[in-house]
């Protein structure tokens, strides 16, 4: 049975401690905070159009074993709760690059993060036979590598994502 620890809500600040089996922690937190990444304009136009952007961040806290699939499974759930509870939310995420990933593939490590989100994103999707939920992938090219975003949307909101993942590809890492 999947148990995150849920810490604390506030206005749209879920945050959740996730301990796997071996003990590591993990730290799961979903902010309408603006962080900078998704222009204000562009948020408060998504506002006026009853749009709530949340982003995802996720960091291990303890441990340095592999992430297993239980851990896997419990960032989906709470991912998925969270999309069922708000029906006007979009979800971004934006893999981070700080910390190395094991792997005996020569690609960088957001570009892996990617992908493992994109694998899980599917499997669940796929599981739990949902159709209206879509993963959009956004790519930026960097000066040395590329940057890596998500977008989770329910598909009535497509136009709304496309223009977050417009505003990433024109305004990420360029001051305001």
């Amino acid at each position: 049975m999947l148990n995150p620890q849920k810490l604390y809500t506030s206005e749209m600040n879920e945050v959740y401690t996730i301990t796997s089996e071996s003990g590591d922690e993990y730290k799961l937190q979903f902010t309408s905070d603006r962080s900078g990444i998704i222009s204000d304009a562009l948020l408060d136009f998504l506002a006026d159009n009853g749009i709530e952007v949340v982003e995802i961040g996720l960091a291990r806290v303890k441990g340095k074993n592999v992430t297993s699939q239980y851990v896997l499974a419990q960032i989906e759930a709470c991912i998925a709760d969270l999309m069922q509870r708000y029906p006007n939310v979009i979800l971004s995420f934006f893999c981070d690059f700080i910390h190395f990933v094991p792997s005996n593939k020569r690609i960088p490590v957001q570009e892996y993060r990617s992908r493992l989100f994109s694998a899980m994103f599917s499997r669940y999707v796929t599981l739990h036979n949902i159709h209206d939920y879509c993963n959009h992938v956004v790519e930026v090219e960097g000066i040395s590598e590329p940057f890596f975003f998500h977008v989770i949307y329910r598909r009535e909101h497509e136009a709304y994502a496309d223009m977050i993942a417009e505003g990433h590809q024109k305004d990420f890492g360029k001051p305001e």
